[in-house]
């Protein structure tokens, strides 16, 4: 289990929680896939557009972060990652409308950088692990397969059963200590799919 307590999940906190994003009209076609396992790059060709779908739109300033169907970052949270050179992980210029107001430094990052890391007899699902058709409930990480990987390509990676993103320990402090605003994670041997429910934001770095 020694994985579980390095690696974390990302998630909404503070102002980005008050709204919903989602891309709208104008959007580039390609970014529909952001949730493939393999780059996109040569299909994503401009921009994409999101806007408010709920939330108090007279009042938006945009986050740092913002999940929506996928993950939304700012500049500032995209230059943090920029020096550990992650393999499989991609920004995509994105404007943010809201009325006749544009933030254009903002980004949709693809991870398809991937493990089939879920070890099965520790986890927690409802489903079945044939065919990858299940909900997870609560995660362990294989430690077979991740010791195999050298540190420098799992910094970050998404499991290949399940669309959950995890961030090694290291690139959580670096964005930690960017005091960066709507993001907030939660440590894999604390996480269960109740936990983004719990209002706890004080301890969403759960020790770092």
């Amino acid at each position: 289990m020694k994985y579980d307590s390095e690696y974390y999940t990302l998630g909404e906190s503070g102002d980005s929680t008050s709204y919903m994003l989602n891309q709208i009209e104008g959007s580039d076609d390609g970014l529909e896939r952001l949730m493939s396992l393999f780059p996109i790059h040569r299909k994503v060709l401009g921009a994409g557009r999101v806007g408010i779908s709920e939330g108090n739109r007279a009042k938006f300033q945009p986050c740092d972060y913002h999940e929506t169907a996928e993950q939304l970052v700012s500049e500032r949270f995209r230059q943090v990652l920029a020096p550990f050179n992650l393999p499989g992980v991609d920004f995509y210029q994105t404007n943010i409308v809201n009325g006749d107001k544009i933030w254009s430094e903002h980004y949709y990052m693809h991870i398809w950088n991937h493990y089939q890391a879920i070890h099965k007899k520790r986890s927690e699902i409802s489903g079945t692990y044939v065919g990858d058709r299940f909900t997870l409930l609560k995660l362990s990480l294989d430690e077979e397969v991740l010791v195999q990987v050298p540190l420098e390509k799992r910094l970050v990676f998404r499991l290949r059963e399940d669309p959950t993103f995890l961030f090694h320990e290291s690139v959580v402090a670096a964005l930690s200590a960017a005091d960066l605003s709507g993001l907030g994670f939660r440590r894999v041997d604390s996480w269960s799919i109740g936990s983004a429910f719990e209002d706890d934001d004080d301890d969403f770095y759960d020790d770092l």
